[in-house]
């Protein structure tokens, strides 16, 4: 999940190359999400036409546990048994662009069957002259009301609730479900 910064062609070229870049880069055998927001941020640090941009990066293993990285990217919000809270994200690590050699770091959450985990971009809890932090929790409370839906259930409900007329950036969303 990544947002570049910015609007228009420009920041769609910009997110579309470093998810070319991600996509080349996670083929490196034995590389966890932290290396690999490494290495990335180290290619959006090393271009001089690169803007910043937020991203997670991770994966479900097998064991079903969420191991993901972050550079400064809201955090995921995980629905578990009626009840909707945020990851910890005390690991995440600056935008990427900002800080080269930056080491990003993998954290990992264990999924349990019935869980829901959502990624978003602040295009869909940011408003004008309000704290992004009310927005945040708008959405927590939302994905409450999404207890038993499926993934898609849940996308189109929040859809519904975040319309597009209030939203004035860029907006991506992203729902697991584990059955």
């Amino acid at each position: 999940m990544g947002d570049a910064c910015g609007h228009g062609l420009g920041a769609v070229a910009r997110m579309a190359q470093q998810r070319h870049g991600l996509a080349g880069l996670a083929h490196a055998p034995g590389t966890d999400a932290g290396q690999l927001t490494t290495w990335l941020n180290e290619l959006v640090c090393g271009d001089p036409s690169a803007q910043t941009a937020t991203g997670i990066i991770g994966h479900i293993d097998r064991a079903h546990d969420f191991r993901w990285a972050s550079a400064g990217h809201p955090a995921p919000l995980l629905l578990r048994e009626g009840t909707a809270s945020k990851l910890d994200a005390d690991h995440r690590g600056p935008l990427f662009g900002v800080l080269p050699g930056h080491e990003y770091t993998t954290a990992s959450v264990p999924l349990r069957p019935g869980d829901l985990l959502l990624l978003y971009t602040d295009g869909l809890v940011e408003r004008r002259g309000e704290d992004i932090g009310e927005g945040i929790e708008s959405l927590r409370r939302v994905l409450v009301a999404c207890e038993g839906l499926g993934a898609q259930g849940a996308m189109d409900r929040i859809v519904a609730e975040f319309t597009p007329e209030d939203n004035e950036d860029d907006t991506c969303l992203v729902a697991v479900r584990l059955d």
